[in-house]
């Protein structure tokens, strides 16, 4: 990052912090048209690596009120990724039964310790198929949980996945609204979705859930409405999806998957992870298990079952 980048970053955040006022709003708008190309996408990159919950989303869509100025940055943003062309890919990931098993995954004791090779398959997308990324380390989590009052559940989200080894990340949360139905969830992260596509169209998007709250739903509607920009949808199974709806979703590019192993095989497969990043998720989910304080030895035995004959598979 450059230390003109630096410079417009410490500002940007300075006018974030408070109440934004009008000729605050100006400014920001000002900073943000006046960058171009990659110099503008490292901006933005920059800008969603704080720590705490004033990413761009809040920029431009919280702190951002007027409307026609709203317009105008992500007009500008949009001229500018298509003189830029496509720079990579974004990873979009549910946090709940998807990262953590929180609610209906049972195959692994509930709490903060992440499913085994999670974190290792985010990084592998993250970092793509070949070396040295544009952006690195800059996950964006989608949840249903609502945001309340000074980003409280950001942070505390942050907090869980901090300890848990994801050093940088921003989080589009949810509203209160959105927890009623699955459909309800779904329609949540697609608006954060859509939100996210305005702020990076420069990139594509690669959505991660579970077959538990509606992520199924959200990875179908991604894929008809960015077909484009969404290569794949992976989603780790917690409720047993039959086969024949797996084969369904996966002509629709939406592959239900049992460990991250698998799902790491047909990222490679789709040009997505490299061989490397296989290796990396394996590695990292074999040597897992052996930390995780199993509940009984059937939930053991049942779950190694599964990674070792994903691990068979990747060979």
């Amino acid at each position: 990052m450059t230390e003109q980048t630096d410079r417009l970053v410490d500002e940007i955040h300075r006018l974030q912090e408070g109440w934004t006022r009008r000729h605050e709003e100006e400014r920001l708008a000002e900073i943000l048209t006046s960058v171009e190309g990659l110099e503008l996408t490292e901006l933005k990159n920059a800008i969603n690596r704080r720590d705490d919950h004033h990413d761009l989303e809040e920029l431009v869509f919280g702190d951002i009120d007027d409307e026609s100025t709203r317009e105008r940055i992500l007009a500008h943003f949009a001229s500018a990724a298509n003189d830029l062309g496509r720079v990579g890919v974004k990873v979009l990931s549910d946090i709940d039964d998807t990262v953590f098993p929180m609610i209906h995954e049972r195959r692994y004791p509930r709490g903060h310790t992440p499913v085994p090779g999670a974190l290792a398959f985010l990084q592998a997308l993250d970092d793509g198929p070949v070396d040295n990324p544009l952006s690195r380390g800059d996950l964006t989590f989608v949840t249903a949980r609502p945001e309340v009052a000074f980003g409280l559940v950001e942070r505390s989200s942050k907090d869980a996945l901090r300890k848990a080894g994801i050093a940088s990340s921003s989080i589009l949360a949810g509203g209160l609204a959105h927890l009623h139905t699955k459909d309800a969830m779904a329609d949540g992260k697609l608006a954060n979705i859509s939100h996210y596509r305005q702020l990076f169209p420069e990139y594509g998007v690669v959505f991660v859930g579970d077959s538990g709250q509606g992520d199924v739903l959200v990875g179908q509607r991604v894929r008809k409405t960015h077909p484009e920009a969404c290569p794949a949808v992976f989603i780790h199974d917690v409720v047993a999806t039959p086969l024949e709806e797996r084969t369904r979703l996966a002509g629709l590019g939406i592959h239900i998957v049992d460990t991250y192993v698998g799902a790491a095989t047909i990222a490679h497969g789709l040009g997505l992870v490299s061989g490397e990043g296989v290796t990396r998720v394996v590695d990292e989910t074999i040597s897992a298990l052996d930390e995780v304080a199993w509940e009984d030895p059937q939930q053991e035995a049942a779950t190694r079952q599964l990674v070792l004959r994903d691990v068979d598979g990747s060979r």
